[in-house]
């Protein structure tokens, strides 16, 4: 079975359909075959597509060590989320409550969907920095976020109803580099 996309990105099974059910087109050309992979090779795709192009936007460290690794944590101690982790990389981390951000926060419906804030983690320093996004209520250590602040270990963030202990593993005498 292979499913496939027509040009007006109809999706459907050609063994069953020698044109599209929905619209009568044919399908557009083989490269729109639809492959049932799993979630990480998805990303894993993404990534190399993102690393042809352009504009690269891998992480530092990936181009090092042809992987991703955990730079820090920040832990949800009150919130809807009250006891998960989320697992921080080189670079830009956004936080949100999209699937696809870096800190996806699904169950806090006070938190902005792409962007309500992010950090960032800085390899030549090892310096972690919250800056904000378009989420209104961001606050660390009880402070509201106006300006991009350096991330203390241990340092409680708010980002929408949930709170969040802020835990590094880089730091000046431990990094990946």
């Amino acid at each position: 079975m292979a499913i496939v996309q027509c040009e007006n990105r109809h999706y459907y099974d050609n063994e069953k359909y020698s044109s599209c059910p929905h619209c009568g087109m044919q399908p557009d050309n083989g490269d729109l075959t639809v492959s049932f992979e799993s979630k990480e090779d998805q990303v894993q795709n993404k990534l190399v597509e993102i690393a042809n192009g352009d504009e690269k936007t891998v992480g530092f460290y990936q181009n090092i060590m042809k992987a991703d690794p955990v730079v820090g944590w920040f832990v949800c101690t009150e919130g809807p989320e009250r006891g998960r982790d989320y697992r921080l990389h080189s670079g830009r981390n956004f936080a949100g409550r999209s699937y696809d951000v870096d800190v996806s926060i699904i169950d806090d419906s006070a938190v902005s969907r792409k962007n309500h804030c992010s950090i960032v983690y800085e390899p030549r320093n090892c310096d972690y920095i919250l800056v904000a996004g378009e989420g209104t209520n961001t606050y660390v250590n009880e402070l509201p976020l106006i300006d991009p602040i350096y991330l203390n270990n241990g340092d409680t963030i708010k980002i929408g109803d949930s709170i969040f202990v802020f835990i590094a593993f880089c730091t000046e005498e431990r990094t990946w580099m």
